[in-house]
């Protein structure tokens, strides 16, 4: 049975994704309690100390690192350790063990400088273009994970994640919105497929298209089945774009 270390496992996105993942050997680790049925094993503590990230990722088959801070209009202060240093600390750590794949949470904010209202869709291959800091430190995670694929033996697939929640909320992220199931099936793809490194959008099938699917498809096979569009009539108003740092500067 393959064992995959689910970091930020206590969080929205873990929650979301562990229903996916239960045929592997989880392990779970995050800086509070985590539970749910599925998980094998347990570690709490500070992914930002190197000797707690070693002992995470020490036997496993594949990590799943979603640990970070999810706002997207915080300060720096409040990003640069669990976005920029836990993600350095914890693909080190699992280059030093050998272990073979780490899946890595980016996000759609890591290009949503590209992200206007009417603009294209937006292609994976483009230099990144990050609409706020937490789009910046989604950047630094794919260039250091880029950076471990081409100096070790694991290989790492960035994942842009959208908005991932039962539904969406407001029309402004229809486009944006990554149903759970779809979660499980990308981070499946990602798990099984046989990548060195790339980079990918997360994002369902919606009709109200921003990200190009077309790498995802071919180079993982993944198949997102739900359209945001079936909760038109249950949105309300939100402004277009994906970031909230983009729809103050467009205000004043």
């Amino acid at each position: 049975m393959t064992t995959v270390l689910i970091t930020g496992a206590a969080g929205n996105v873990a929650t979301l994704l562990r229903p996916g993942l239960e045929g592997f050997d989880l392990r779970a680790t995050d800086r509070r309690a985590v539970e749910g049925r599925g998980i094998r094993a347990t570690v709490t503590g500070d992914l930002s100390d190197p000797e707690f990230a070693a002992a995470a990722v020490g036997g496993v088959d594949a990590v799943v690192h979603l640990a970070a801070s999810p706002l997207a209009g915080a300060p720096w202060s409040g990003l640069s350790v669990p976005n920029v240093d836990v993600t350095a600390t914890v693909l080190d750590a699992a280059a030093a063990a050998g272990v073979p794949k780490v899946v890595l949470a980016s996000s759609v904010h890591a290009m949503g400088g590209y992200v206007r209202s009417g603009s294209m869709v937006v292609d994976p291959s483009w230099p990144v273009r990050p609409c706020c800091r937490y789009g910046a430190t989604k950047a630094f995670a794919e260039a250091y994970g880029h950076v471990i694929a081409a100096t070790s033996d694991t290989s790492v697939v960035c994942l842009r994640l959208g908005l991932c929640l039962p539904q969406p909320t407001t029309t402004g992220n229809l486009a944006e919105w990554l149903a759970p199931a779809d979660l499980q099936g990308l981070v499946l793809a990602a798990l099984a497929a046989d990548v060195r490194y790339g980079v990918y959008f997360g994002v369902s099938a919606n009709t109200r298209r921003l990200f190009d699917l077309t790498n995802a498809r071919d180079e993982l096979g993944f198949e997102p089945r739900l359209d945001s569009e079936v909760f038109t009539r249950e949105v309300r108003p939100g402004p277009a774009g994906i970031c909230p740092l983009v729809h103050q500067a467009a205000s004043e």
